[in-house]
């Protein structure tokens, strides 16, 4: 009898569900992870965008004044739909004129600010952006 019982394959009856806990587990994980994705994502990506676009303008400051710099900082802010980067004190620019026409000058700016990435109503997330950008130029 004690040879019958070692013999026997383990019935699948008492294993059903074993594996369907795990599954919907891992398929509610993903699920999170997806939609954290959806919302989180388009906001990094823009915060690059924009970081690249104001590197740009500051190369580009050899004729333009420190507002003109300003204003075109701040109306790729509006494009990329990055509100707390249109808010007074998060652009800051400065910009040294060179002693000669043989020197460079420099063109630095400071951006400064915080963005609150709503997650569903659940929690939020904060992505701060504090980068200071200085490039030079020369007067032509």
């Amino acid at each position: 009898m004690e040879r019958h019982m070692l013999c026997e394959t383990p019935s699948f009856q008492k294993q059903r569900g074993d594996g369907k806990i795990g599954f919907i587990v891992t398929l509610l994980l993903a699920a999170v992870l997806v939609a954290a994705g959806i919302k989180a994502i388009p906001a990094y990506l823009s915060n690059n965008k924009f970081i690249s676009a104001v590197e740009e303008i500051a190369g580009r400051a050899s004729n333009v004044t420190e507002g003109d710099i300003r204003a075109q900082i701040l109306a790729k802010a509006k494009e990329l739909k990055i509100a707390e980067a249109q808010e007074p004190g998060a652009i800051a620019v400065a910009r040294t004129n060179p002693a000669s026409e043989s020197t460079q000058g420099m063109c630095t700016v400071r951006v400064r600010y915080t963005r609150n990435i709503n997650m569903y109503g659940v929690t939020s997330i904060k992505l701060g952006v504090d980068k200071e950008i200085a490039k030079p130029f020369m007067v032509l």
